[in-house]
């Protein structure tokens, strides 16, 4: 009889030499793995990205590259000191890698911006060169009028009375005056319109270039000192502001909103230094010292271009909404209605007029009776109207929660973390 073992212990072989040559592939590079992770980002899977980058920056830690990712992600999760520290390693990796010079100015230009963001302007003013960036020469302009950190100043709670009106919007001190100024945690930065600026008699200004708002719009801004400013009863000392037209200003709420439009809104800057709680039901806002929100009980929000993106549930899909206290209504982008189950095919004709730099425009689609859900709170039988946005290259945008639905649950914002609980 035959012996059948022969080719049967080739076969075996031959699949153990293929094992092999699998074990010995070489592993992606690094340039792959971050491609990976940009992809991840780009359809809102920010927990696969950041561990991607993790990884990649644990086994690669000299290339300024995946230093450069680290900060990013460290920025979107509000972790500001690490963003600074990582993005401080990428400039050094890429001067010791020798890359050109124009490379390395970029880098240490992103690291000035960082710092800036952060409060820490002594830094910021020493590390924002002039590189021919308009904005960044103005920046480090002011950078150099501002005290070497923001050191807020006063009790460690605060509580004030919110003021008649659909918008969250308090009172506060600029420069020995009171004035309201509403929260709007859709803007990156505290900003003024012209005549408002004019008459708090802000220091130092000087044009910044053109910026996008949060519809997508182009608009000249300038930036300038704000002296002795106070959030409530805390001091913030002299702070940067941006001032834009007063026009400007009334259109970053694309639905309208009030007919007295504010004419000073706190950013995220500011709003991002301290645990912030509005309370519909006691018609106030708290600020207290940071200190940190539970994650059980709490979501991880994302910062990308100066907003605060927060995830949202709609039928099981996940979604990223700005949230956004200066927008009266709540709306998904074109992007949002595709996540849903049924696509295109859930958007109905309807009639809506938005605010536009032309006039106005009509809103011709919507989706009815969602069920959402944002940390422990949920709205259901919500009809949200389909806002043409610009596509975020970085990280998506499916939506924005508006003051609609804000202003129906108790809103606490602590370290990029966002808890909603519904009134009763």
């Amino acid at each position: 009889m035959a012996d059948r073992r022969g080719p049967w212990l080739s076969a075996v072989v031959c699949l153990a030499l293929c094992a092999g040559c699998h074990t010995r592939r070489p592993p992606p590079t690094v340039a792959a793995q971050l491609d990976l992770a940009a992809a991840a980002l780009r359809e809102g899977r920010f927990d696969e990205a950041a561990e991607r980058i993790r990884v990649v920056r644990s086994q690669a830690p000299r290339d300024p590259d995946a230093a450069a990712w680290s900060s990013v992600i460290a920025e979107m999760a509000w972790r500001h000191d690490d963003a600074v520290r990582e993005m401080g390693a990428a400039v050094r990796a890429a001067t010791a890698a020798g890359l050109p010079a124009d490379e390395v100015a970029e880098l240490l230009g992103r690291l000035g911006d960082l710092l800036f963001q952060a409060g820490r302007w002594e830094e910021a003013a020493a590390t924002l060169r002039p590189d021919g960036n308009e904005r960044r020469q103005a920046f480090a302009s002011i950078a150099r009028q501002l005290p070497p950190q923001r050191r807020p100043d006063g009790p460690l709670v605060t509580e004030q009375p919110l003021l008649p009106g659909a918008v969250p919007e308090f009172v506060c001190g600029a420069g020995g005056r009171l004035r309201p100024f509403a929260i709007d945690t859709g803007t990156s930065m505290t900003t003024l319109a012209r005549t408002f600026a004019d008459e708090l008699a802000v220091e130092h200004r000087r044009s910044a270039g053109r910026a996008l708002d949060s519809g997508g719009r182009e608009l000249a801004v300038d930036v300038a000192v704000l002296p002795r400013f106070q959030i409530g009863d805390v001091e913030m000392g002299a702070t940067p502001v941006l001032v834009v037209d007063d026009g400007a200003l009334g259109l970053r709420d694309l639905f309208g909103g009030p007919e007295r439009v504010p004419r000073g809104v706190l950013g995220l800057d500011l709003l991002a230094a301290v645990r912030l709680t509005i309370d519909p039901e006691r018609r106030s806002v708290a600020v207290e010292l940071p200190r940190g929100l539970p994650p059980e009980r709490s979501v991880q929000c994302v910062r990308v271009d100066g907003r605060c993106l927060a995830p949202v549930h709609i039928e099981g899909v996940l979604l990223w909404f700005v949230l956004d206290t200066g927008a009266s209504h709540s709306s998904l982008s074109e992007a949002g209605v595709l996540r849903l189950p049924g696509g295109e095919g859930r958007a109905v004709p309807s009639f809506r007029r938005v605010r536009t730099v032309g006039g106005g425009g009509v809103v011709v689609r919507e989706v009815r009776s969602l069920v959402l859900r944002c940390s422990d709170a949920r709205f259901e039988g919500v009809t949200l109207p389909v806002v043409a946005r610009g596509r975020g290259e970085l990280f998506p945008v499916h939506g924005v929660l508006g003051i609609d639905l804000l202003a129906r649950c108790r809103v606490t914002l602590d370290g990029g973390r966002a808890r909603l609980v519904a009134l009763p």
